[in-house]
């Protein structure tokens, strides 16, 4: 029976991603892990694994991957929507994407590179040991084309364009070294194009309709990207429609 996990699962499109898995492959076991509750509209799906944790999410994949060690249990996906744009800091107020080199703040830059560029690549790290060996096997991170080098031709948002870089040269040098010992796994980071959740709720205004997608179309989007790549493609950045980006 196939394994999947999906991290930040109780967003929007992690949400949305559930439901894609499920649909395509209704009985495999998906574990889902989140800060929130597990939302209504996944309590349908019996082989649905909810995991709450109100720490580190390094740490509860670390506390489950002992356990599937323990069961034999091997995964056969991973998708990670981990990832922040702007945010409410109880202690610094609002963080807003940097629009000027004046507005650069140490602390939210560290930030933005220990959620979207550090905890992915410890993500890698933490379920190796649980990655398909034998089969066909995917680790996949949400990314974003505004970090692509290559493409910036508007400049601004420094701190998540540089931490979704990394991201990327992180995933690009795992894929290297996991090719030795991980034969068919396949790593990408994938941009999922301009999604109608949270995230990109205060940037809609602008947006014209036809760019701004619903998470479930997005979700099926990615899968279907996902379905497509062989571990030939690992180490790769990709757009939601299949085509690579520059880095």
């Amino acid at each position: 029976m196939a394994v999947y996990a999906v991290f930040g699962s109780g967003g929007g499109l992690g949400e949305a991603l559930v439901q894609e898995l499920h649909k395509r492959e209704p009985e495999a076991v998906i574990h889902g892990f989140s800060r929130g509750e597990c939302p209504s509209s996944l309590s349908e799906i019996s082989n649905l694994r909810w995991h709450q944790y109100a720490g580190e999410v390094i740490d509860a994949a670390a506390q489950m991957v002992d356990q599937w060690l323990q069961e034999e249990v091997q995964l056969k996906g991973v998708i990670s929507t981990i990832g922040w744009l702007h945010q409410q800091h109880p202690e610094h107020g609002e963080w807003q994407p940097e629009r000027r080199i004046e507005q650069l703040k140490q602390e939210q830059l560290q930030e933005y590179f220990r959620v979207n560029a550090t905890i992915p690549a410890l993500l890698i790290q933490v379920l190796k040991p649980v990655l398909a060996r034998k089969e066909s096997c995917f680790l996949v991170q949400l990314g974003a084309m505004v970090g692509s080098i290559g493409d910036n031709q508007l400049g601004g948002w420094y701190g998540y364009r540089a931490s979704k870089a990394a991201l990327n040269m992180l995933f690009k040098t795992a894929a290297i070294e996991l090719k030795r010992t991980h034969k068919n796994l396949t790593l990408a980071v994938i941009h999922p194009g301009t999604t109608d959740t949270k995230l990109s709720e205060p940037f809609q205004e602008r947006l014209p309709k036809d760019k701004l997608y619903s998470a479930e179309q997005s979700a099926e989007r990615i899968c279907s990207v996902i379905w497509n790549l062989s571990p030939q493609d690992s180490g790769d950045f990709w757009f939601w429609d299949g085509k690579r980006l520059p880095w």
